[in-house]
């Protein structure tokens, strides 16, 4: 009994003598597990390669050169809205973007004007078309890039006598186009763009539906000539697989 009572009398004093833990020993105590690890994410560049479908709207303005069958001219001055879509494809190399796309957009793009002897002239551009390669630098989800290529368009050009009499021609052209945007990826897969497109098509010639017969005589020349310019201003949204 006498040694019992040794042995606890010492392990007591020896729980009496020992300092209370301090908040910082009781810190380290916690679990590895239970530590928070520091933060080294860094979220990936987005990268800009793969195939792409978009659609959107805008305005187009410009001024037609047409020439009627009586020798006479006048420019119309174009405008309306646009509607249409967009499909491509792009390939990333370093911070530089190479691309392809083709386009084609409805147009209600029209003007009229009077020539010199009391007709009028209307040019209706009732769609345009591209294929055009794109270049491109990407600051991350930020590409501002430039496009250029071949055009197309579809239009319909009407002469309309002082006798209300009229005469109407189409004609499809092809010529060429420049422009040049900024793009913004929103998520990994939605991306919108504003872009501005100008075209440019040649003079050409094409005949008139009915020409002799409303302009009178069948040896008039029923054919006009019309040249175009166009510019199209254009929101575009695209998904990119």
């Amino acid at each position: 009994m006498k040694w019992g009572v040794v042995i606890g009398g010492v392990a007591l004093a020896a729980l009496v003598s020992l300092p209370a833990a301090s908040p910082v020993r009781a810190a380290d105590m916690t679990p590895i597990a239970q530590r928070a690890a520091p933060s080294g994410y860094i979220p990936a560049q987005f990268l800009w390669t793969g195939f792409y479908l978009g659609a959107g709207g805008g305005y187009g303005w410009g001024t037609s050169q047409f020439f009627d069958p009586f020798g006479t001219t006048a420019s119309p001055n174009l405008k309306g809205f646009l509607v249409g879509g967009v499909t491509g494809i792009n390939y990333q190399i370093g911070s530089v973007v190479l691309g392809l796309e083709g386009d084609f957009t409805g147009a209600f793009v029209k003007g009229t004007a009077g020539d010199s002897v009391g007709n009028a002239l209307q040019t209706q551009v009732l769609w345009t078309a591209s294929i055009t390669g794109r270049l491109g630098m990407a600051f991350d989800r930020l590409l501002i890039y430039g496009k250029g290529g071949v055009g197309f368009d579809y239009d319909r050009d009407t002469v309309t006598l002082p006798s209300s009499a009229s005469a109407v021609g189409t004609a499809n052209r092809a010529g060429w186009t420049v422009g040049g945007g900024v793009e913004y990826a929103f998520t990994e897969h939605w991306t919108g763009r504003l872009e501005y497109d100008y075209f440019r098509f040649p003079v050409k010639g094409f005949v008139f539906t009915g020409g002799p017969m409303v302009f009178g005589a069948a040896s008039l020349n029923a054919g006009g000539n019309v040249g175009l310019n166009l510019s199209e201003l254009k929101y575009i949204m695209a998904y990119k697989f």
